[in-house]
């Protein structure tokens, strides 16, 4: 029997255990969704340290599951089981004694009249306040200098690269390292976390210079994305606007040209400029009939030639 079916010990993963998360547990349901880590196999099951969210160590869970109860969690799994330890982190500080000292201190920097108006957590709640909308105002400011893509892109990329250095990240914060710890560590097992996302991602197994120079690839793209200077689109010329084409009823153009012809005037003399030189005339829906026009009916009786008289009359 193999040593490590599953490939969940610190010893097939170059000294880093994966984060494991918890699955099918019948006896104990309320374990299911939790996370750990594999220390040994023997048996036939895998013995794991579960790990609560705010990382505490000094007495932990130990379980011997069979390995179809473990899966190894994937990059979204590490993101939220990160983001509740930030979140009890933050709990177990504002149940703790430094609260109070760093809320004194911030009191302290405020002017003599307003001092007696805070306690230590609402002065430090108005710190944070006050530094989100400074957040705010600066990615706003930097935005309209740069171009909301470039700052999204470069967001992005340091979200991503945050999510890769995750898990490293993540057990020194739970082994309350030093920061610089913490950072040269996710440096040095930056490579192997690219080659597990890739994995993750694709299902493809590559070399850790693969996956860096794909990742080096992505990083050139994004760098010339924000160092390219977008060019200015000139603004486009006002569309000239054009006239409505007059409508006018054809009973009326043709009163018009009658009575041009029964006063011997050019033709067409009366008729708009419109309709003489565009011939923009149409027939047009009338809101009134067409009798609104006052005019006589014996006007517009045709000429005719009397009856020659008969000879000799």
């Amino acid at each position: 029997m193999s040593v490590d079916p599953g490939h969940y010990l610190a010893s097939s993963n170059d000294g880093q255990p994966p984060l494991l998360k918890l699955k099918g547990i019948e006896s104990k349901p309320e374990l299911n969704g939790r996370f750990g880590q594999a220390v040994s196999f023997a048996g036939g099951r895998y013995v794991v340290a579960v790990i609560n969210a705010q990382g505490q160590q000094d007495q932990p869970q130990f379980l011997k599951l069979k390995p179809d109860n473990l899966e190894e969690a994937t990059q979204f799994d590490q993101l939220k089981f990160g983001a509740r330890m930030m979140v009890e982190s933050v709990k177990e500080f504002a149940r703790g004694p430094k609260i109070d000292e760093y809320g004194n201190r911030v009191i302290a920097a405020l002017p003599s009249s307003l001092r007696s108006k805070f306690t230590p957590k609402t002065a430090l709640l108005g710190c944070a306040a006050i530094s989100q909308l400074i957040l705010l105002v600066v990615l706003k400011v930097v935005g309209r200098v740069f171009g909301v893509w470039k700052v999204f892109v470069f967001v992005s990329m340091v979200a991503f690269v945050l999510s890769i250095a995750s898990p490293d990240i993540i057990d020194g914060t739970r082994a309350k390292k030093p920061y610089s710890l913490i950072a040269k560590s996710s440096a040095r097992n930056f490579g192997m976390r690219c080659k597990e996302q890739v994995a993750q991602m694709t299902g493809f197994r590559i070399s850790e210079r693969m996956a860096l120079g794909l990742f080096l690839a992505l990083l050139l793209f994004c760098g010339k994305v924000l160092l390219t200077t977008t060019p200015s689109t000139p603004p486009r010329p006002p569309r000239p606007s054009t006239p409505p084409i007059p409508q006018y009823d054809l009973e009326y153009i043709y009163k018009l040209g009658f009575e041009d012809a029964t006063a011997s005037k050019e033709f067409g003399a009366s008729l708009p400029d419109d309709v003489r030189n565009y011939n923009a005339a149409v027939e047009a829906d009338l809101a009134q009939p067409i009798d609104q026009y006052e005019y006589e009916q014996s006007n517009y009786e045709m000429p005719y030639d009397p009856q020659p008289k008969a000879k000799g009359s």
